[in-house]
C-alpha cells in the first residue's frame, strides 16, 4: 500500500482575476490501494474575481480500496467577487475507496462570493464507497446566494455507499444571501446507499434580512429505491432579535421526495425565531407499493416564532416551549397515510415546559376552529393547530405533560 507524504501548502492570490486549482496529492497514483496524505492547504485571497478549487487528494476517482488522506482545507479572503469550489478527497469514488476525515473552513462573508464544499467527493459516490467524518464550516455574506454545502457527494450515492458522520456549521449574518447545506448528498440517494449521522446548524446573527438557510439531512433531492436516511441533526440559530426572513428557513430531515422503498432516519430537527418549515422526513412521497416508504421516529420543535412542522410517516414526537409561537402540525397521526401505509402511528404533543398540572388542565384549552380543526391554546400567544384532527378525537395519550 502505497502512502503519499502528508504536505503543507500556503498559497497567496493577490491579483485580480486568477484562477486557480490546488492538489493535496497532484501525483495521486492509479493504484487502488494507494492512501493520501494528511495534507493542510491554506489559500488567501486578496482580490476579486478570483476562482479557486482545491482537492485534498486529486481531481481523480477513489476506486478499489484507495483511501483519502485526513486534509485541512482552508479559504481566507479579504474581498468578494469570488468563486471556490473545495473538496476533501477527489472527483467521484466508486467500489470500496472511502474518504478521509476532513476539515474543511470557508468564511466567505464577503460580498458576491459563490462557494461549493463536498466533503468527500465533486461528483458522485458509488459501489461500495464511504464518506469519511469530516468538518465544514462556512459563512454567508452580502448577497452570496450560491453556498451549497454537502458531507459527503456533489453528486449521487449509489450501490452500497455509506455517507460519514458529518458536521456542517454555516453562519448567516448579512442582510442579502442564504445557504444550502446536506449531510450527505446534493444529487439523489439510491440504490441501497445509507446516508450518515450527521449535525447541520445554521446561526443566523443580529443584522439578517432577505435571507435563509435550507438544510437537508440527507439529499437536497430525494431518497430512492431502498436508500435510508442517517439519523440527523439539524438546528437553526439564532443570535440576534428583531430577525426579518424573507425566505423562510426550511429543514428536511431527510430529503424533499422519497420514492420506492426508501427509508428514513430518525432525526432531530430545532427550529429557530422565525416562521420555518420542518419536515421530520420529505415534503412529497411516491412509494413503490403502498406503504413501501417507512418514515423515520423524528423529534421536531420549531422554536420561536410561527412554524409549520410535519412530521411524515412513523410515530414522531412535537416539542414546544414557552413561547413557541402560532405553530402548524400538517400531519399529526396522519403521516403513514401519505405513504398509504395502514400501520397505526402515534405521534406525540411535548409540552411539558408549559407546566400544566394534567391533562384536565390542558383540554380544557383544546376547541375546534371554524374549520374544524382542533387548536391548543398554550397562552395567550402560543399554540398548536392541528389540521384535519378534531378536539374530540384527542386524549391524553398524545400528549406529553
Amino acid at each position: 500500500m502505497q502512502h503519499l507524504p502528508n504536505d503543507t501548502i500556503d498559497v497567496l492570490l493577490d491579483q485580480f482575476g486568477q484562477i486557480e486549482t490546488i492538489y493535496g496529492d497532484p501525483d495521486f497514483p492509479t493504484t487502488t490501494d494507494a492512501w493520501g496524505g494528511n495534507d493542510t492547504v491554506t489559500v488567501t485571497v486578496t482580490q476579486p474575481e478570483t476562482e479557486v478549487t482545491i482537492f485534498g487528494d486529486a481531481n481523480t476517482t477513489l476506486h478499489g480500496q484507495s483511501h483519502g488522506g485526513n486534509d485541512t482545507l482552508t479559504v481566507n479572503l479579504s474581498f468578494g467577487w469570488n468563486a471556490f469550489l473545495v473538496i476533501g478527497d477527489a472527483q467521484a469514488m466508486t467500489d470500496d475507496a472511502s474518504g478521509g476525515n476532513d476539515t474543511i473552513n470557508v468564511l466567505a462573508n464577503s460580498m458576491y462570493t459563490n462557494v461549493h464544499a463536498f466533503g468527500d467527493a465533486a461528483g458522485d459516490m458509488s459501489g461500495n464507497s464511504h464518506g469519511g467524518s469530516d468538518t465544514i464550516t462556512g459563512a454567508v455574506g452580502w448577497r452570496n446566494y450560491d453556498q451549497v454545502y454537502a458531507g459527503d457527494a456533489g453528486g449521487s450515492m449509489t450501490g452500497t455507499a455509506q455517507g460519514g458522520n458529518d458536521t456542517i456549521a454555516i453562519t448567516v449574518d448579512t442582510l442579502q444571501g442564504f445557504a444550502t447545506a446536506s449531510g450527505d448528498a446534493i444529487g439523489s440517494i439510491g440504490g441501497d446507499a445509507h446516508g450518515g449521522n450527521d449535525n447541520i446548524t445554521f446561526t443566523f446573527g443580529t443584522d439578517v434580512a432577505m435571507t435563509g438557510g435550507f438544510g437537508y439531512g440527507d439529499s437536497v433531492t430525494s431518497l430512492t429505491d431502498n436508500a435510508q436516511g442517517g439519523d440527523d441533526i439539524l438546528t437553526l440559530e439564532f443570535d440576534g432579535i428583531d430577525t426579518i426572513q424573507f425566505a423562510h428557513p426550511t429543514l428536511y430531515g431527510d430529503a424533499p421526495t422519497m420514492s420506492g422503498n426508501a427509508q428514513g432516519g430518525n432525526d432531530i430537527l430545532t427550529g429557530g425565531a422565525t416562521y420555518d418549515f420542518l419536515y421530520g422526513d420529505a415534503k412529497v412521497y411516491d412509494p413503490a407499493t403502498p406503504g413501501s416508504i417507512t418514515g423515520g421516529r423524528d423529534i421536531l420543535n420549531g422554536g420561536a416564532g410561527n412554524d409549520q412542522l410535519s412530521g411524515g410517516g412513523n410515530s414522531d414526537t412535537f416539542v414546544f416551549n414557552t413561547g413557541s409561537g402560532n405553530d402548524l402540525i400538517t400531519n399529526f397521526d396522519q403521516g403513514n397515510k401519505a405513504v398509504g401505509s395502514t400501520a397505526t402511528e402515534h405521534d406525540l404533543i411535548n409540552v411539558q415546559n408549559y407546566g400544566f398540572a394534567d391533562w384536565t388542565a390542558l383540554s380544557s384549552l383544546i376547541s375546534d376552529n371554524a374549520a374544524g380543526d382542533a387548536v391548543i391554546h398554550l397562552s395567550a400567544s402560543d399554540s398548536i393547530t392541528l389540521d384535519g384532527v378534531t378536539a374530540a378525537s384527542l386524549h391524553p395519550t398524545d400528549f406529553v405533560i
